[in-house]
């Protein structure tokens, strides 16, 4: 017996609603899982970032790259250099993603012995399977320091946020001299694309944080230990401070710790 226009009609009508929700729980499948969810792990933010500040008194940078050579005079592999005296590069800013990169950073000569097994240790206790350096260079005024806020990144992007103020009374420090600093943020993510753009953005001075000290004489010279270090900061504007120029001190962790907590 021949099948009926109207059971032809229910059977085609099945048959597109079952086609449908194949279609859909696909396109579902797209929205929750591969490139999608992929992409979503490598973006994030932190308010209280793991990161190691290195301070060099009265240097160009605190950082340098044991694989580039510099003429001394801040170009890498100078042509131009005739007697072959040259210095590991200063390090601007870069996404460190593996422990062979790893081992060609150190710190420039002026940066505390201390600060470089800091360093060192800070590198290689870093899983890059799970986690990427993020380096900074920054500059600031010698009796000051930066405390960072906080750090966001997405892939090719990373910025980070502070806040400037005075370094503690015992800190050593000229009220004329600028320091630089070399910033090491642990980013909680594995980022495999090469570094296309960074930022950071900050105020003075730092709100809310107790400090009991608040203003220091414009020409005084504040003595403290050899050893002590001090702030952190770049990309200011005002008072001195500038973007890649900028500066910051021996401390890590997550929050900030280490040197003279400054």
């Amino acid at each position: 017996m021949s099948p009926t226009r109207r059971a032809l009609l229910r059977s085609a009508s099945l048959g597109a609603l079952a086609l449908g929700g194949c279609l859909g729980t696909e396109t579902r499948r797209g929205d929750d899982s591969g490139p999608a969810s992929e992409s979503t792990s490598t973006a994030g933010r932190d308010g209280d970032p793991t990161v190691l500040k290195v301070r060099n008194p009265g240097g160009e940078a605190a950082l340098v790259d044991l694989a580039v050579e510099s003429d001394g005079d801040g170009d890498a592999d100078s042509e131009n250099d005739e007697t072959g005296d040259t210095d590991p590069a200063p390090i601007g800013r870069e996404l460190v993603t593996n422990a062979d990169r790893a081992a060609e950073l150190t710190v420039a000569p002026g940066v505390a012995e201390a600060d470089r097994s800091r360093v060192r240790s800070f590198l290689d206790d870093t899983d890059y399977e799970t986690e990427t350096v993020f380096v900074a260079r920054a500059g600031i005024r010698s009796c000051y320091r930066f405390r960072i806020r906080s750090v966001s990144w997405e892939p090719g992007h990373v910025e980070y946020g502070y806040c400037r103020e005075l370094r503690p009374p015992d800190a050593a420090c000229e009220a004329d001299a600028r320091d630089a600093v070399g910033l090491l943020f642990r980013l909680p993510a594995a980022l495999r694309s090469p570094l296309s753009g960074s930022g950071s953005s900050g105020h003075s001075p730092c709100r809310a944080v107790g400090t009991g000290y608040d203003r220091i004489d414009a020409n005084a010279t504040v003595p403290g230990s050899d050893a002590a270090l001090g702030g952190t900061g770049d990309g200011e504007t005002g008072d001195g401070e500038t973007g890649d120029d900028g500066a910051a001190d021996a401390e890590a962790t997550s929050g900030e710790t280490g040197g003279d907590g400054s």
